[in-house]
């Protein structure tokens, strides 16, 4: 992959000038309304990556910096600093795809690259705003989980209108749930970092798509496929929730709550498939996946899509049949 002309480094130069004032916004807004512009610290990679594969490396970085410069001052300003040290944690995930597209990393191996630099990024996030505010932020986080629990059940049972044997079946759920949230917590944590760089990666390349056409070498997501030894996780899984214990429960549910958002993904992407190798007309097609998403069963059912490709293949199966001479 070429880079691209250098340039200068200054801030001006018309739409780069923009590209800067734009990457600075999206850094800024949700410390200031996370109401309205939260969900633009989880996207920041998106605006990296498209600079850096845009401009080149070097000149890309000029203007990121310029950009991060700009959020520092006003963030600075406005009294804004763990937003903006939150946010600055997505920019390496920029960095990582860049790398990934210029090396000709695959689609997968690209989301698990990118996991890596994310969660590690939050994790020493997470262990500085620690030591600065004297916590433990993983047994701070817990405890605020179950302590919602507790003044939940609490609201309702001092209310009264419940009848004594809903009472009892909403102590005895919410008693489980806050046993099962310290099993499931590791495992809902790095399902956000995947999904998380997932999002990334997806607006990432159809942004330059619509940009630069063919710039990228992946494929589309339809055609993403997992690597085949991605089930022994799920087996191993299993195996552990038999010998028992604590610690060999939460990896299990750990590797089964992972395993299953891969899955689904790739269920999504044998859908995905299916619906364009029908024709299915596009508006149809959302009404589709707002409904997978939005039914209960609906994600599960993906998941198992997704596993069952392993070993089936819809995607070929699927494929029109060679041309002779082909």
């Amino acid at each position: 992959m070429s880079e691209p002309a250098r340039g200068s480094g200054r801030f001006g130069d018309g739409l780069t000038n923009s590209q800067v004032l734009l990457l600075a916004a999206a850094i800024v807004l949700p410390g200031l309304a996370p109401t309205m512009f939260g969900w633009l610290t989880g996207l920041l990679a998106i605006p990296v990556f498209a600079i850096l594969v845009l401009h080149g490396t070097a000149r890309g970085s000029i203007l990121i910096r310029n950009g991060v410069l700009i959020a520092c001052g006003a963030a600075l300003f406005l009294k804004l600093f763990g937003s903006l040290l939150f946010a600055l944690t997505l920019i390496p995930l920029g960095y990582s795809f860049q790398r990934s597209a210029a090396t000709g990393t695959g689609e997968w191996k690209t989301v698990l690259h990118g996991a890596l630099y994310l969660g590690a990024g939050w994790l020493l996030f997470w262990m500085v705003y620690g030591t600065v505010e004297g916590v433990q932020p993983y047994q701070h986080l817990l405890k605020l989980i179950d302590d919602g629990f507790a003044q939940t059940y609490e609201y309702y049972r001092e209310q009264g209108n419940l009848p004594a044997d809903r009472q009892l079946y909403l102590e005895q759920a919410v008693n489980e749930t806050r046993r099962l949230v310290p099993l499931l917590l590791p495992g809902v944590l790095c399902g956000t970092v995947i999904l998380t760089v997932w999002l990334n990666l997806m607006g990432g390349i159809y942004l330059l798509n619509r940009v630069r056409p063919g710039h990228l070498h992946w494929k589309e997501f339809s055609r993403w496929r997992l690597p085949d030894w991605l089930v022994w996780p799920a087996i191993g899984a299993g195996i552990l929730l038999l010998i028992g214990g604590k610690g060999s429960a939460t990896l299990a549910l750990t590797l089964v709550q992972v395993c299953g958002l891969l899955y689904f993904f790739q269920g999504l992407a044998v859908f995905t498939h299916l619906l364009e190798r029908w024709k299915v007309p596009r508006t149809l097609r959302l009404l589709f996946y707002v409904m997978l998403i939005v039914q209960s069963y609906g994600l599960l059912l993906l998941a198992i899509l997704g596993l069952a490709d392993v070993w089936v293949d819809f995607r070929r199966r699927t494929e029109p049949p060679a041309q002779a001479g082909d």
